[in-house]
């Protein structure tokens, strides 16, 4: 297989440290936790106040830099990342770098599934409001992440998002 960077991207509940383990697990990626990374600029959470754009360029740098230098490393990588605000911004960032072995997967439940599962998880939560929030900027980045790149994964299992995220 070619080496590939695959962002995992969509709101808390999602299923994208799920997904993103089973790639590290079965198909040998290497494992870029965004949430982990952006910790250093963020440890109280907040990404998306205006406030804080200046620490949330930083942030995405680093997370790019570190998926460039496991990339050339000859790994195949997976970013696990939410990426609040600026989410094409960070995009287009690494469609000019890895062009063809870049894959966008953003995993859309339903509104209610994602709220079902923020509830029930066992890491932090993000709360209702702020999955609505960040469930519609992702529905309004349709159009210009193209339809295909977007997995409704309220009804799948994890095997079956897998399947296609590997298509």
């Amino acid at each position: 297989m070619a080496k590939k960077v695959i962002i995992l991207t969509g709101p808390g509940g999602a299923g994208k440290t799920t997904i993103a383990k089973l790639l590290v697990r079965n198909h040998e990626f290497v494992l870029l936790d965004g949430d982990k990374e952006d910790a250093e600029f963020f440890p109280e959470g907040k990404h998306w106040l205006p406030e804080n754009l200046a620490k949330l360029h930083k942030s995405h740098n680093k997370i790019f830099k570190k998926a460039k230098e496991k990339f050339n490393r000859g790994k195949s990588v997976v970013v696990d990342y939410i990426i609040f605000g600026h989410y094409l911004e960070f995009i287009a960032k690494f469609k000019k770098e890895f062009g063809d072995n870049l894959v966008i997967k953003v995993l859309l439940p339903s509104e209610t599934e994602c709220i079902r599962r923020d509830k029930t998880r066992k890491c932090w939560t993000i709360g209702i409001n702020r999955i609505q929030a960040v469930r519609k900027e992702f529905v309004d980045m349709k159009d210009e992440l193209g339809e295909e790149n977007f997995i409704d994964t309220s009804n799948q299992t994890i095997e079956e998002t897998l399947r296609k995220i590997m298509n």
